[in-house]
């Protein structure tokens, strides 16, 4: 019988890359979504889409091993729900660090949220013996799911250009969202099973403008990028976070842009390989590839 992996956030950008990574890795998936029908639906041999309260399991279950690819309380009240469970790979937020002193609340009561939440698993880990790699990765890229960098894609698409406030000189580390799906199979087959805390960083660490510039490259020669100045820059994120398609942006992600937001992730490098791409975006990066699609939820 396969060894199988419960995935809660499954829908989202890391676990559209971690099905089909799975599947190919040999285990067996029970991908958690609130959309999923109530009995389990198998949408590709050993991959099952369920809710997360679905009081039937198929054949291949009880599974001993979790990859929490959604909300780290998620993942607490799923260890509730499954005794069994030996192995967590839990992805949460290097903004957790970056976003404690935020001067925005809801940024900041977010982070404690999240900061509280990792706090209890583990300590749920530690008091059942669960092995536990918990990683928190960088800004996240790879498939036009996320609120960071593909955010700044479609709004050059759709204006023409892509606004900095003034030098944009703090550095950052995208990280492609394979790449965390591929070190998180990786970790699932380690022997004996790994325990570790880290960050989990690209493989470029660039300043904010050069990344910008990379993003508009990949949207093609008609984007542009403009610099304003910082105030302005402020003023008009202040305009844009009442349209729809903006909500959630603010002045402290303005602010952010001069700020060094740069890990050292060595340890997980060393301990797992991990060798994640360089930031090097094409405009095929901000779309879900068709290979994936295959292990998502049906329309």
């Amino acid at each position: 019988m396969k060894e199988s992996v419960l995935v809660t956030g499954a829908s989202n950008q890391l676990g559209v890359f971690l099905l089909p990574r799975l599947q190919t890795a040999g285990f067996s998936v029970l991908a958690v979504s609130r959309k999923a029908p109530l009995t389990p639906l198998e949408v590709s041999p050993g991959v099952y889409w369920s809710r997360p309260e679905s009081p039937t399991e198929p054949d291949c279950m009880p599974v001993r091993r979790l990859v929490s690819c959604g909300p780290i309380g998620l993942a607490c009240e799923t260890l509730d729900r499954h005794p069994d469970l030996e192995q967590i790979v839990a992805f949460s937020t290097s903004s957790v660090v970056t976003k404690a002193g935020s001067r925005n609340r809801a940024e900041c009561e977010q982070m404690a949220t999240i900061a509280s939440a990792e706090e209890r698993l583990v300590n749920l880990c530690e008091s059942r013996k669960i092995a536990l790699l918990m990683l928190r990765p960088t800004m996240i890229w790879g498939c036009g799911l996320d609120r960071n960098i593909s955010l700044l894609a479609r709004f050059g698409r759709r204006f023409g250009f892509i606004p900095l406030a003034g030098a944009a000189s703090g550095l950052r580390q995208p990280v492609h969202a394979d790449d965390l799906a591929a070190v998180a199979v990786k970790a699932l087959s380690e022997e004996p099973r790994l325990r570790l805390e880290s960050v989990a960083c690209g493989g470029s660490t660039l300043s904010y403008r050069s990344m910008v510039k990379k993003i508009a490259g990949a949207c093609g020669e008609s984007v542009r990028v403009v610099t304003l100045p910082p105030r302005l820059m402020m003023a008009s994120v202040r305009v844009l976070s009442s349209l729809p398609s903006f909500h959630g942006i603010n002045i402290e992600m303005v602010r952010r842009q001069g700020q060094d937001l740069a890990f050292d992730d060595k340890a997980l490098r060393s301990v797992l390989d991990y060798q994640p791409r360089p930031f090097e975006p094409v405009a095929a990066d901000f779309f879900v590839p068709e290979y994936t699609r295959v292990l998502q939820l049906p329309a």
